[in-house]
């Protein structure tokens, strides 16, 4: 008889911006993550979804909520209010048992941490709404009919100086949200750019996103923090 392969562990995953009903969602992915994973708590850090509207949810995105439901039975799963997620919060709740936070905290082995979504520090998506979604979902056309490892998309993100200059204002404006709420941790979602930055005590993780490839996440056991690649 064969064995099964055993599980990844870690004590928390933080994973962020599925995105569910846009086509670029690697909603599929992101299942697989969570089966092949044992936790003790998993936070789901924003934008879940892409809008209000349900019917384009396809069956891998229905299966990935179906995956979060049946793990909230048995784990702490918390679920922090993305800028996509407006509207969404008893909906997703329901579905899933996910207790819902505009800001989560929590603290681990006397050490105090805080989850935001991160839209909070982005000022030009504050100001101009429009524009943002509009260059959001330009850039969602080029990676569905990009080629499979994505080339296109991650020249395109790495050569954005105004994608450079949002991650880093996200990360500097979240340090100081984390020094005024006295926490040593800070992590956000957001950006769709996986990152870490440590100014004096205060360290700050960007989970990443599940619509670019690879995608990325958090795994965090004791001390020892991550972002991981899947």
């Amino acid at each position: 008889m064969k064995k099964k392969d055993k599980k990844n562990k870690t004590h928390t995953l933080i994973i962020s911006d599925f995105h569910l009903g846009s086509r670029v969602s690697r909603s599929k992915e992101a299942a697989e993550l969570l089966n092949n994973f044992q936790f003790k708590k998993l936070i789901l850090l924003g934008d879940i979804f892409e809008d209000l509207n349900f019917n384009r949810l396809s069956d891998d995105d229905w299966n990935l909520i179906s995956v979060i439901s049946k793990l909230s039975k048995t784990t702490k799963v918390r679920w922090v209010e993305g800028n996509h997620d407006k509207g969404l919060a008893n909906i997703f709740s329901a579905l899933t048992g996910a207790r819902l936070h505009r800001v989560y905290r929590w603290q681990h082995n006397n050490r105090k941490y805080l989850a935001i979504h991160g839209h909070q520090f982005d000022n030009f998506l504050i100001d101009n709404a429009f524009l943002s979604i509009l260059a959001s979902q330009l850039y969602n056309l080029v990676q569905l009919f990009d080629f499979k490892d994505k080339r296109i998309s991650h020249f395109l993100k790495s050569k954005s100086k105004g994608w450079l200059r949002l991650s880093e204002k996200v990360a500097s404006r979240a340090i100081l949200y984390a020094k005024l709420r006295g926490v040593n941790y800070i992590f956000c979602g957001h950006t769709h750019k996986a990152m870490f930055e440590k100014r004096g005590n205060i360290r700050y993780y960007n989970s990443g996103c599940w619509t670019d490839v690879p995608s990325t996440y958090i795994t965090l056991d004791g001390n020892r923090i991550k972002i991981n690649e899947y």
